[in-house]
């Protein structure tokens, strides 16, 4: 179990904690390891995992940008999923029915989509040159994320891309 924090662009996140006394005292005994993305720190639990969250959420909001929960190798969860699942106590559905992606462009912006983001490649098993993370989200989140989605994406603005209507 792994709690992956997304670091806001320009802001090295790592160290902005390392430097907040409170911060790392919730953090040091976990080993937090910086990525590109920002940070990830391993966690013994899900329990763990919204714990340190909890503890962190004045320095996520200020130096971050998301966070999501790694429940096994590759497969990450929003924090309401989460929640939900430590509250239930319930495995998930098999296939989980909804997800959204996450992309972290080269200059760190963080952009949700609703489908599988195009921009980066055809084919979700090569490398991108950006990150891609997909993402069990509830059923609310993914209605948000639909009509969130940038304006190329959307579904409505495809159809008339494809038309030849004027967008």
């Amino acid at each position: 179990m792994n709690l992956l924090i997304f670091s806001r662009p320009g802001i090295k996140l790592y160290q902005e904690l390392r430097r907040s006394e409170t911060a790392w005292n919730a953090l040091r005994f976990y080993g937090p390891v910086e990525t590109p993305v920002g940070i990830i720190v391993e966690v013994s639990s899900l329990s763990a995992a919204l714990s340190l969250a909890s503890d962190l959420k004045y320095f996520i909001r200020k130096f971050g940008s998301d966070y999501l929960f790694e429940i096994t190798p590759g497969m990450y969860c929003t924090p309401s999923v989460a929640r939900s699942r430590y509250l239930e106590r319930e495995p998930h559905a098999d296939p989980w029915p909804w997800k959204i992606w996450y992309r972290v462009k080269g200059d760190g912006n963080l952009v949700k989509y609703d489908t599988f983001p195009e921009l980066c490649t055809r084919d979700r098993d090569q490398a991108c040159d950006e990150d891609v993370f997909e993402v069990l989200c509830s059923e609310e989140e993914c209605t948000v994320c639909r009509f969130c989605a940038p304006e190329a994406v959307r579904p409505d603005n495809l159809q008339k891309t494809e038309e030849g209507e004027e967008e």
